[in-house]
């Protein structure tokens, strides 16, 4: 039982820290930029689930960069950004199958399914970038 509350502890000052916070702002201004673009595609008359595909991987330049600079207080490097890509594929798959179930069942709007799909993938993505993307060198 003594683990387990370490444990819960633990996560309460992962989830609750500034590091948090500001992976959490930056996310906002990731969703808005991947929903963006995402619907900029869509407008160019790309299918929408390759629209939010293509939405996604153009946010994650912006997203490492100010991820890695304020989050992290890391240099970007090209190996940081590979790791930061690999780090997402988690996350994308989740977007992906949210995306998908939310505008091909849901009927969602693309810029409402992209949202929704980002904000659920967040804690997913922060843990898995903390660990493996910047906790090394």
């Amino acid at each position: 039982m003594n683990s387990f509350i370490l444990k819960i502890k633990k996560l309460k000052e992962i989830f609750f820290s500034k590091r948090f916070l500001y992976f959490c702002l930056f996310g906002c201004i990731n969703t808005f930029d991947t929903a963006l673009f995402s619907w900029i595609f869509h407008l160019i008359h790309i299918q929408s689930n390759i629209s939010a595909a293509f939405g996604f991987v153009f946010s994650l330049g912006i997203a490492y960069l100010l991820n890695s600079r304020f989050v992290f207080k890391r240099k970007p490097s090209a190996k940081g950004l590979l790791r930061f890509f690999i780090s997402y594929i988690p996350t994308f798959i989740i977007y992906f199958l949210v995306t998908f179930i939310t505008i091909n069942i849901w009927h969602f709007h693309q810029f409402w399914a992209t949202a929704l799909s980002v904000l659920l993938g967040s804690p997913v993505a922060f843990l898995i970038m903390w660990i493996y993307t910047f906790s090394r060198d």
